[in-house]
């Protein structure tokens, strides 16, 4: 009899792998479950209070080791066989928008990166800005002009194998450079807003290099969970899996965002970013930004919908709450949780005068206001935002594009 049970328990145990690894659709994407490594409620409570337990950000016991994601490395005949999608949202059909682009980048092939705190490559934030106009250029216009510069460099950038070397950081488990991943995002960005006009050549051109820039980004891991950065990892992971339909991929983000959601404080402030001083509300707004834009994103490609993810309470409306509390009153907010952080976030403002650059970044808010109009502090992102859209591109949408999202967060997601 226990040799009978051991067999049933055995073939329970395996078919249940073999279903949770099976995702042939977006119905069997699983946005339920509790996902892997969730701490125990006492060990949640810790990761809560671990501000007050150090003297400065980071010196306390890490309650949720930062983890990545191994990325399926695709044949190039998956990359010629199927076609790719958009997975964001087009503000028009009609070429009503005038965009000229910039000097097109060179491609940067080797990188040495400056690893102090805050410094930046010229050279990358100068590409940077050009994907950020040619994703513009590609989503709010029909210019064939327009596109085939776009795919040139693109495909120039491809066939050079362009940022191949450097873009890790020396430290830790030597994740991707921030900055190279906001980078690599504007690239992605790019390709996945003209997904739909890749021919096969071209998608066996691009694939494989993106598809290798994004499994190192996804790779990448950091000392916490609960970091800013690996939930922007999580993020460019989604729009691979969706552009290309790689549903593992976009599994492990829908993980992320659940397991963000059991580590977030009930009012909405997430633990690790909150700590850091000056920094401690930029880096908050940050991180719910990515996963609101991937549970965004998730819902108006799929249909499958993140915000329900409920955990004694908590969910990503919370998330919303703390971003605009801050905003409301910033240093009474960052008060809070924010303590001594030398080496990452006293540099641009301090616990009482935090930065404030958060607020103007935080224009995402708009989309979840869009998809929840009866929200409770809807008002007061309307009345924050809804009149500061005033830019050279768009008529309609008049707000600085995201340097994070690369695209305006409206053009992202409904």
């Amino acid at each position: 009899m226990k040799k009978l049970l051991g067999i049933v328990v055995l073939v329970l145990l395996w078919s249940g792998s073999a279903f949770s690894k099976t995702i042939n659709s977006y119905e069997d994407l699983d946005l339920t479950s509790k996902p892997k490594k969730v701490l125990s409620k006492s060990k949640t409570k810790a990761l809560w209070n671990a501000f007050s337990k150090a003297k400065e950000c980071f010196e306390h016991p890490t309650y949720g080791e930062g983890f990545g994601y191994k990325l399926t490395k695709q044949k190039e005949d998956y990359f010629i066989k199927k076609k790719w999608i958009t997975p964001f949202y087009k503000l028009s059909d009609e070429d009503k928008h005038k965009i000229s682009l910039s000097r097109a980048p060179k491609p940067l092939e080797k990188i040495k990166l400056d690893e102090s705190y805050g410094e930046e490559l010229e050279e990358a934030n100068f590409a940077m800005n050009y994907f950020q106009e040619a994703a513009y250029a590609g989503r709010a216009s029909n210019n064939e002009e327009n596109i085939n510069k776009i795919k040139a460099v693109l495909l120039d950038w491809a066939q050079k194998d362009a940022l191949r070397k450097g873009i890790n950081v020396s430290w830790g488990k030597k994740p991707v450079d921030w900055q190279m991943m906001v980078l690599i995002n504007s690239i992605l960005t790019t390709t996945a807003v003209i997904a739909d006009k890749l021919d096969a050549e071209e998608r066996k051109i691009l694939g494989p290099w993106l598809n290798n820039l994004v499994k190192k980004v996804a790779k990448s891991r950091w000392k916490d969970r609960q970091d800013n950065k690996a939930y922007l990892t999580s993020y460019i992971t989604m729009i691979w899996g969706l552009m290309i339909n790689d549903l593992k991929a976009v599994q492990h983000s829908i993980d992320v965002v659940k397991l963000a959601i059991n580590d977030m404080r009930p009012d909405g402030s997430f633990p690790i970013d909150t700590q850091r001083s000056g920094m401690g509300l930029k880096y908050n707004a940050d991180s719910y930004g990515y996963l609101l834009m991937m549970a965004s994103l998730l819902k108006d490609t799929t249909e499958q919908d993140l915000f329900k993810y409920n955990v004694d309470g908590r969910s990503l409306h919370n998330g919303a709450d703390f971003v605009i509390k801050g905003i409301m009153d910033p240093s009474k907010t960052n008060q809070i949780y924010a303590i001594s952080c030398p080496g990452g976030g006293d540099r641009w403002g301090s616990i009482e005068k935090p930065s404030k650059s958060f607020i103007k970044s935080s224009t995402y808010l708009m989309v979840y206001v869009s998809k929840f109009p009866d929200y409770k502090n809807s008002d007061v992102v309307l009345k924050k935002y809804n009149d500061t859209y005033n830019n050279k591109y768009l008529p309609k949408i008049k707000s600085e594009p995201s340097r994070v999202f690369t695209l305006h967060p409206m053009l992202i997601t409904k």
